[in-house]
Order: C-alpha cells, then sequence, then structure tokens
C-alpha cells in the first residue's frame, strides 16, 4: 500500500475517508494558542496528583466527601490543592472525574483525569 491508501486507515479494520483541514496548514497560530492554554492546568493537575498522591488524609477526605455526596466540599479541596481552571466532577462508585475546561472560547484542548478509588 502506498501512503495515499494509508491516510484513511483508522487502525481498526475499517477504512474511513479524512476530510481535508480546514485552515492554512502554515497557519500554527490556534494551535499554539490551544497548546499555551493547555499549560496552566496541566500544571495545576500535577500538583492536585501530588496532593492526592503523597497526602493519605487528603486522600482520604476527598474520597469520603465524594462518598457521601458532598460536591461542594469536593470542588473545595480540589481548589484548596491549587486547581484554579474551571472544571467539572463526576463522581461514580468506581471513582472521580474531572474535566477541565479552557478559560478562552479559543482555546481548543480537552484534559480529564479519572482517579479510581
Amino acid at each position: 500500500m502506498n501512503y495515499s491508501e494509508w491516510s484513511g486507515y483508522t487502525g481498526w479494520g475499517e477504512w474511513h475517508p479524512r476530510f481535508p483541514i480546514g485552515t492554512d496548514p502554515d497557519d500554527v497560530t490556534q494551535m499554539m494558542f490551544s497548546a499555551q492554554s493547555f499549560l496552566v492546568p496541566t500544571q495545576e493537575l500535577q500538583v492536585l496528583l501530588e496532593k492526592v498522591a503523597t497526602n493519605k488524609t487528603f486522600a482520604h477526605d476527598l474520597k469520603k466527601a465524594a462518598e457521601l455526596n458532598q460536591n461542594d466540599k469536593v470542588i473545595k479541596m480540589i481548589k484548596s490543592a491549587g486547581v484554579y481552571t474551571d472544571f467539572n466532577i463526576r463522581i461514580n462508585p468506581d471513582g472521580i472525574r474531572i474535566a477541565f475546561k479552557p478559560d478562552h472560547a479559543n482555546a481548543c484542548f480537552f484534559i480529564s483525569l479519572s482517579l479510581c478509588w
């Protein structure tokens, strides 16, 4: 197979046509802005993970608050760990999912963290 035949291959045994990129291929402004916007939430995520990984009391209290459906307390605890980027939480019996939202409408990224209990 040559390269053009591989361009629609998903790796899952199905062929899907690829749509052309709708922007100028030489213009990386949006991509750079998105990457720059991604840096702060990534750093905050690192701080949160370090706190959960190294502070047993914090991890215990976070899990307990989630177990008791105290979402406001869970959000306050996450913010107290150093997360300032807007986020949503979803709690289920298996764990917690934290989805970060971009601060700016033109920042095109998605970052989500899932931790199992």
